[in-house]
C-alpha cells in the first residue's frame, strides 16, 4: 500500500515537472527561438528531496545542459541530476537532491541561425529559512500604451512556526506621494512549486497598459517577522521612444535633463580631444617664447656645447635616419645635429655613446625594437638607462609585451621603460610627431639679433655724408 501510494506521488511530480513550461507561458506569436516563461536566475531545493530546474524555450532545435562548465552527463561526482526527455529535455530533475548538487547550471540552445544560454544558481539547503530569498523579480519596463504586459516576482519564503505569523507574497502599487497602496484594475495570479512547496511566485497581469498603469510598483514578501520589498517601474514609450517617468510624477523634465547630459558629454569628449591636439602645440610656443627672453648668460651657456643633439641609430635604421629625420632636424628646426653609428648588438652602446656625449647637449636614439628579442631589448634600455641623463628614444615600432621577460630579469627591468622617454615614430610629414620630439628635446640657440652699435653707426655716416653735400652746395 505505501509502495503503491510513493510510486503514486512519485508520477504526479514528474507529470507536474513536465507541466511547468506549459503553463503560465508568456504571449509569444513569432516562430523565433525565445524563452517561454521569464528565465530564474536562483533555484532553492533541500537535501534528500525531489527537485527540477527548468529552461522552458521555443523554437530551438538542440538543447544542452551543462553544470559549472561540465557538460551533460554528469557523473555521480557532478551532479545526480538527469534530464527528463518527456519534456523535451527543459527540465533536470533529482529524486533525492544533495548538498554537492548546487553550482551553476547553463541551458544552451541553438537552431539554424541562432544560439541562446540561461544561466542559474541552485542551491541546495539543509533545512527551509526563516529569511526570505527572492529568487527573480521583473526588471523596469517600457511600454506603449495599450500593449500587453506583465511582471513577474518569486521568493523562497520561509515556513510559519506560530500561528499568527504570516507569509505570503503580493504585488503592490505606489502612489506618487510614496504610499503603497492595494492594485485596484489589475490581475495578480499566485502560483507554487510543485516539487518545493516554499517557493511562491506572482503574476501580475496587465492586459492592455492604459495611462493609469505606468509608475512603480512593488513585490512584498512576508516571511514570519521579516518584510522584503523589490521594486518595478513602468515606464511610458512613446513611438519607439522612452519618456521616464517616476512614481506617476510627470513634473520633472527629463527630456531636458537627457539632452542636457548628452551635450555636456559631448562638450566634455571635445574638451579632451581639443586638449589632447592643442595643448603640445601650446607647451612648445610657451618654450620658444621663453627662449626668446633668455639672457645672454644662458645662451652662452648653450653656445658651449658643440652640438644640440647627438643621433645615434644602428645600420638596420640609417636609410630612415639619414633621408628623414637628420634633413628635417637640421633644415627645418634648426638644430645643431651629431650623428653616430651604433653596434647592431646593443651590448656595448654606452661606451660608444658616451665617446661622443661630451659634445653634445641631448641624445636621441633611433630603435627598432622588432630587431631584437625581448631579451635583447631589455638589455639595450639598460645601457641606455645607464648613460649621465635619460636620451630621447624614438621607436620606429610597438614595443612587444615584455611582463614575463621583467619577471624573470627582476624588478628593474620593470621600471626601466617606465623612466624612458620614449616617442612613437609615426611619419615624416606627420606634425604631432615632430611637435612631442621637439618637447622632449632643448631648443636650439635662437639668432642672434643684429647689432645696434652697427645701426647707430650707419646712421651717424649717413648724416655726415649728407651735411658734406649740403656744405659743397
Amino acid at each position: 500500500m505505501w509502495s503503491s501510494a510513493l510510486l503514486l506521488l512519485t508520477v504526479a511530480t514528474y507529470t507536474a515537472a513536465t507541466e511547468y513550461c506549459s503553463v503560465d507561458t508568456l504571449g509569444t506569436n513569432s516562430s523565433w527561438m525565445q524563452f517561454t516563461k521569464e528565465p530564474v536566475p536562483l533555484e532553492y531545493g533541500f537535501e534528500d528531496k525531489f527537485k527540477s530546474i527548468h529552461c522552458c524555450v521555443k523554437g530551438y532545435r538542440s538543447i544542452q545542459w551543462f553544470k559549472d562548465g561540465v557538460a551533460y552527463p554528469w557523473s555521480a561526482g557532478v551532479s545526480s541530476f538527469i534530464l527528463y526527455p518527456e519534456a523535451a529535455n527543459q527540465t533536470l530533475y533529482s529524486q533525492r537532491a544533495a548538498r554537492a548538487d548546487s553550482g551553476n547550471y547553463t541551458c544552451r540552445t541553438t537552431n539554424e541561425t541562432n544560439s541562446e544560454t540561461h544561466t542559474l544558481r541552485l542551491d541546495i539547503l539543509e533545512k527551509p529559512s526563516d529569511v526570505p530569498k527572492i529568487m527573480f523579480i521583473s526588471k523596469d519596463q517600457w511600454v506603449e500604451e495599450g500593449m500587453e504586459l506583465r511582471l513577474y516576482c518569486e521568493a523562497l519564503i520561509g515556513r510559519s512556526y506560530l500561528a499568527d505569523a504570516r507569509s505570503d507574497l503580493r504585488w503592490m502599487k505606489v502612489w506618487p506621494n510614496g504610499t503603497e497602496g492595494d492594485l485596484l484594475s489589475h490581475t495578480e495570479s499566485k502560483t507554487r512549486r510543485d516539487d518545493v512547496e516554499d517557493i511562491i511566485g506572482s503574476y501580475l497581469n496587465f492586459g492592455r497598459v492604459s495611462v493609469s498603469d505606468y509608475g512603480t510598483y512593488t513585490c512584498v514578501i512576508h516571511s514570519n517577522d521579516v518584510v522584503t520589498k523589490n521594486h518595478v517601474t513602468v515606464h511610458y514609450k512613446y513611438g519607439g521612444m522612452s519618456v521616464l517617468t517616476w512614481s506617476g510624477e510627470s513634473g520633472v523634465p527629463w527630456r531636458s535633463l537627457l539632452l542636457g547630459g548628452i551635450a555636456g558629454a559631448l562638450l566634455l569628449a571635445s574638451l579632451l580631444v581639443l586638449h589632447k591636439r592643442c595643448m603640445p602645440c601650446l607647451l612648445l610656443t610657451l618654450r620658444q617664447a621663453r627662449a626668446r627672453t633668455a639672457t645672454p648668460a644662458h645662451r652662452a651657456r648653450v653656445l658651449e656645447k658643440e652640438f644640440d643633439v647627438l643621433v645615434c641609430w644602428t645600420g638596420v635604421d640609417a636609410e630612415l635616419v639619414r633621408g628623414a629625420l637628420l634633413p628635417t632636424l637640421t633644415l627645418k628646426y634648426k638644430y645643431r645635429v651629431h650623428a653616430a653609428q651604433l653596434s647592431t648588438q646593443p651590448d656595448h652602446w654606452y661606451t660608444e655613446i658616451m665617446s661622443e656625449i661630451s659634445r653634445c647637449r641631448s641624445v636621441l636614439v633611433v630603435v627598432s625594437p622588432a630587431q631584437y628579442s625581448p631579451q635583447r631589448l631589455l638589455t639595450a634600455f639598460r645601457q641606455l638607462a645607464a648613460l649621465p641623463h635619460p636620451p630621447v628614444v624614438v621607436l620606429l615600432q610597438d614595443l612587444p609585451n615584455l611582463k614575463r621577460e621583467a619577471k624573470e630579469v627582476g624588478e628593474r627591468a620593470c621600471s626601466l621603460l617606465r623612466r624612458s622617454r620614449l616617442v612613437a615614430w609615426r611619419h615624416v610629414h606627420e606634425r604631432a610627431f615632430w611637435t612631442q620630439l621637439r618637447l622632449e628635446l632643448p631648443l636650439p640657440p635662437t639668432p642672434r639679433p643684429p647689432p645696434v652699435a652697427v645701426k647707430a653707426d650707419s646712421e651717424a655716416s649717413k648724416n655726415s655724408r649728407s651735411s658734406s653735400l649740403t656744405a659743397l652746395v
